[in-house]
């Protein structure tokens, strides 16, 4: 079990990622990658539905956090990577850039990649304000 795991978690996970870092954090994607990440934990644990085995013991067992707060921590580094840049800098122009006459269709406003950045900022404490950046 300990070779499946580490095999899993050098293969499968960076896999799965790949690119995590700008993808927006929504409830339907948060769902599909825990739900992708335990139906494989219990695939190596070889734990069947009928064993009524918890989530939570699942995730105990391997001792390996939710998929989706490894792609949370990834963002966040990248947010922290992206607020050190310079202003010149294409990553830091793309946080500040806003489309000319780009508007949405009516209806329920779609959440972008930068909504989810500024999410994550607030969770870690820190306000995003472009004047005061150098």
């Amino acid at each position: 079990m300990a070779i499946k795991l580490r095999l899993y978690m050098s293969v499968v996970i960076p896999t799965a990622t790949y690119a995590c870092e700008t993808w927006m954090k929504t409830a339907s994607i948060t769902n599909m990658l825990d739900i992708f990440h335990r139906r494989c934990l219990r695939t190596i644990l070889k734990i069947s539905w009928r064993d009524h085995i918890t989530n939570a013991e699942v995730m105990r067992r391997t001792g390996v956090a939710l998929l989706s707060d490894m792609v949370s921590d990834r963002r966040r580094r990248l947010a922290g990577h992206v607020l050190r840049l310079s202003r010149e800098r294409p990553a830091s122009v793309a946080m500040d850039w806003v489309p000319e006459g780009g508007k949405r269709k009516r209806g329920r406003p779609k959440k972008t990649w930068r909504h989810t950045f500024k999410e994550d900022l607030n969770e870690m404490g820190v306000s995003w304000c472009t004047e005061s950046r150098q």
